[in-house]
């Protein structure tokens, strides 16, 4: 049941990116939901599934958006694995934690594919930092409260049903 719900929402979180979150948008920047979803189950998760998690997503974006198969797949995965190991670490209820790696795996993933652009002479490394990668960051950390919160009721809603249908004597 936990394969199939998360792999339903990410394709739907996917779907909703591509058409009706566009209305989102502001000065055409918006925010990076898959990042969210990929860090709030990779804390929820740990860092197994995070990258699970993260490769899937990536694959979404990259057959979607990208001409090569790879880029969003690998630092998607990068950032599951990472934001997973602080599975341990941290209270569920607690919302700095999620806050601050939405914070720096939106960070991370935004500085990836810019230099992806430096590196072919295409962008303005500053320009593209102050109109772009800004922005984005403070709308993607400011709607990844309300999306942790509804993964962490997602998730809690699994394990419930996992421990109810697991525990035969009851």
């Amino acid at each position: 049941m936990r394969v199939s719900l998360i792999g339903i929402l990410l394709l739907l979180v996917h779907a909703l990116s591509t058409t009706l979150f566009q209305a989102l948008r502001i000065g055409d920047i918006g925010p990076n939901f898959m990042i969210m979803i990929i860090v709030s189950f990779a804390l929820l998760r740990g860092s197994k599934e995070g990258s699970i998690i993260g490769i899937i997503a990536g694959l979404l974006n990259d057959i979607s958006f990208s001409t090569y198969l790879g880029p969003s797949i690998v630092i998607y995965a990068i950032i599951g694995y990472m934001c997973g190991k602080f599975n341990k670490n941290f209270y569920r209820e607690n919302f700095i934690i999620p806050f601050i790696c939405t914070l720096f795996s939106s960070l991370f993933y935004s500085t990836m594919f810019m230099i992806g652009f430096v590196l072919r002479g295409k962008i303005n490394f500053i320009f593209f930092f102050k109109s772009i990668i800004i922005p984005e960051l403070i709308y993607t950390i400011t709607l990844s409260l309300v999306v942790y919160q509804l993964a962490y009721l997602i998730n809690e809603r699994i394990e419930h049903h996992e421990r109810k249908t697991r525990n035969i004597f009851q």
